[in-house]
């Protein structure tokens, strides 16, 4: 993996993949790894602070759009990247589109449903577009999605009482030996 130029963590959301980015960015061993959250291009690329309020105008469909878009640029751009994917990002298509590139490795930050569910709904001081769903159809959503997840060989698990420290050591040593 050492000569992988993107990495792409996937992950439910509430799994802990923008906090293990921060982490990541902190704790890098080469500056010429960069970090990005994919949330953060669609907000920035629309000029909203919000993505709940963006996914409420616009619907979910047209949010996937941007998305994909977003994500296909920044696997363009040269250098070295880590990407935190939206919960949702990560589909069947898009793994089969990119999992044969030996320059884009796919992790999977892995949380069981109560630590996502935890984190997004007691943890969170803004409401997360899922959320509103309740609980029972976040529960169908990460069943599905989990199936997507389950084909990334390269796991880490995110619990209650992972110290996200320990989670980037374990990152980078997988990237730098493989």
């Amino acid at each position: 993996m050492a000569n992988c130029e993107k990495i792409l963590i996937a992950g439910f959301s509430g799994s802990g993949k923008t906090g293990l980015l921060h982490n990541l960015e902190k704790t890098s061993p080469s500056s010429e790894w960069n970090f990005s959250d994919l949330d953060q291009l669609v907000m920035k690329a629309h000029k909203v602070t919000d993505l709940a309020s963006l996914i409420e105008i616009h619907g979910w469909e047209k949010f996937r759009i941007w998305e994909r878009q977003e994500l296909e640029g920044w696997l363009k751009e040269e250098g070295k990247g880590v990407l935190s994917l939206g919960g949702g990002t990560l589909s069947q298509m898009v793994l089969n589109l990119y999992r044969p590139s030996r320059k884009i490795k796919f992790c999977h930050l892995y949380s069981t449903f109560e630590d996502c569910w935890e984190r997004l709904h007691f943890q969170n001081t803004e409401v997360r577009p899922l959320v509103r769903l309740g609980k029972s159809e976040l529960l169908r959503i990460y069943q599905e999605r989990e199936a997507v997840f389950s084909q990334i060989n390269w796991k880490l698990v995110n619990s209650r009482a992972t110290d996200l420290g320990d989670l980037s050591r374990e990152f980078w040593r997988e990237v730098l030996t493989s």
